[in-house]
């Protein structure tokens, strides 16, 4: 597991160098996984072109050195099809984006991935065979880790604290928990874990996560440790009472 604010400490290894370093996830709201990776690219590229990296680029991540590895060049980044940051993706750029890189696509399919359970499965897939069998194009799902975080909590009940941060795991890369931090709303209050599963709807223009659960019922949501994700066994537990 790791988590969104960690992610943002690491640095990207392209297969000829380092690329900078993760700026963002953009996550689907509606199957609560991990769809790119947003690379802050200062440091090589002009104007810090906005780069999003797909997970199923992603060969390696090296929790305690933090550091991910992908399997793409730094020129093969550099000459992809550029993205504004300050628009939101649409399936009209994630095709363009996906044809590039020559990956199948994971909205053709019952499952966060696609047919797949894992992003990499998804690679070399046949995208001509996969448009002819592509539906009307859906609603975009995609949400910024960065835009999120801070938004206050809605129970059933009242607010009850503000999204700090997102925990993934790094294998099929879905959101296994939202973390709630109280503290601005009770005395001595708690960073809560909570499952997508809690959350009902995610609205931007009040800026809310508003969840299927009483005051009283997150509260019993249990209570994270954010320095032990690297700890299977507490996170297992974690998991468990979530």
């Amino acid at each position: 597991m790791i988590s969104h604010k960690q992610m943002k400490q690491y640095s990207i290894h392209a297969t000829d160098g380092d690329i900078g370093g993760c700026k963002d996830i953009l996550f689907d709201d509606q199957d609560f996984v991990a769809r790119y990776l947003v690379a802050d690219t200062n440091s090589w590229l002009p104007l810090s072109r906005k780069v999003v990296i797909s997970p199923i680029a992603v060969t390696k991540v090296n929790t305690e050195e933090q550091w991910l590895s992908i399997n793409m060049s730094s020129q093969s980044i550099k000459e992809g099809p550029s993205i504004d940051e300050h628009k939101p993706v649409s399936r009209e750029y994630e095709e363009t984006l996906f044809k590039y890189f020559g990956y199948g696509y994971y909205w053709i399919g019952p499952g966060a991935w696609g047919d797949f359970s894992h992003p990499t499965q998804l690679v070399d897939q046949d995208l001509e065979r996969e448009v002819e069998q592509a539906p009307a194009q859906p609603t975009n799902h995609l949400r910024s880790c960065n835009e999120v975080h801070g938004y206050d909590v809605e129970t059933l009940n009242d607010d009850v604290g503000h999204i700090t941060d997102f925990i993934f795991d790094n294998d099929g890369w879905t959101l296994q928990l939202f973390i709630i931090d109280t503290h601005n709303w009770l005395p001595g209050g708690k960073k809560l874990a909570v499952r997508p599963a809690d959350v009902k709807n995610i609205d931007w223009s009040s800026h809310k996560v508003q969840v299927n659960l009483s005051h009283d019922a997150l509260m019993q949501k249990p209570e994270i440790d954010m320095d032990r994700l690297a700890d299977a066994a507490y996170l297992e537990a974690i998991l468990a009472k979530a």
